[in-house]
């Protein structure tokens, strides 16, 4: 049920929230790139363009989703993974005997991991409406500044680059305060 609402905003004029949801399983395509040979920069860049194709297809007329979003997602980024490493030429036999094995996660580490997503959540939900988009725009839509700018209505890219910035840290020093108080 939590997946066909997730679904149902990402198709309409609410996909930020949609995205903001999706996001909380970034961690776990990051350890699992990282523990393959990659960094989390390179984890990022496959999971943004996962979501991208996630994104595409569940705006097609014929999209049926016949999984957990989390499982199509991380599907998505462990075969744009081995693509990336095939084209590397990196040694992959490791990652090919563990390919098809899904990782084994006690329930207690999966607890942890959602506290964070929530704080996570929250910290993003407190930075308000124009710094989530402004952010969406650049980490989700892949905008140049210049297009953000031009969107958001800033003066210059400059100006859009400070505000994202300032985004950032609003949403950091929100995390570090949530984490804090609990």
């Amino acid at each position: 049920m939590k997946d066909k609402f997730v679904l149902q905003m990402l198709t309409s004029t609410q996909k930020e929230k949609a995205f903001v949801k999706i996001y909380k399983y970034f961690p776990k395509v990051s350890r699992f790139i990282c523990k393959y040979g990659g960094t989390k920069e390179e984890a990022q860049d496959v999971f943004q363009e996962a979501l991208l194709i996630f994104y595409k297809k569940a705006n097609t007329p014929d999209f049926k989703l016949t999984a957990r979003i989390e499982t199509y997602i991380f599907s998505i980024c462990k075969y744009l993974w081995k693509d990336q490493l095939q084209q590397k030429n990196k040694q992959i036999n490791a990652f090919e005997e563990t390919f098809v094995r899904d990782e084994s996660i006690p329930a207690d580490f999966h607890l942890q991991e959602e506290e964070k997503y929530q704080l996570a959540e929250k910290a993003l939900r407190s930075i308000g409406e124009k710094c989530l988009k402004l952010l969406s725009l650049f980490y989700i839509d892949k905008k140049k500044m210049r297009e953000i700018a031009h969107a958001l209505g800033f003066t210059s890219e400059s100006s859009a680059k400070t505000q994202k910035y300032k985004c950032l840290e609003r949403a950091k020093n929100e995390l570090r305060t949530l984490k804090a108080n609990r």
